[in-house]
């Protein structure tokens, strides 16, 4: 994400979801995005990426990151 949100809890699968909301959110107004989550969210990024119609490509950036860009296979 572009910058850092700080939650009032520390709970890691609270923060994985809503990283994977705010993706979800983002393709549902526009087939291309680019987004940076943490790695342990590399799994369901892949499918949101299958569930939605998109091809992905990832960067690792250090820092359990990774840099993601999704794009619309067949664009409607």
């Amino acid at each position: 994400m572009e910058s850092e949100l700080r939650f009032d809890t520390d709970d890691p699968e609270f923060v994985r979801g809503f990283e994977i909301g705010v993706l979800w959110e983002r393709l549902s107004v526009d087939p291309e995005c680019e987004i940076t989550v943490h790695a342990s969210n590399a799994e369901m990024v892949m499918r949101v990426a299958k569930a939605v119609g998109c091809q992905f490509s990832g960067r690792d950036l250090g820092d359990d990151r990774i840099f993601v860009e999704l794009h619309k296979v067949n664009s409607c």
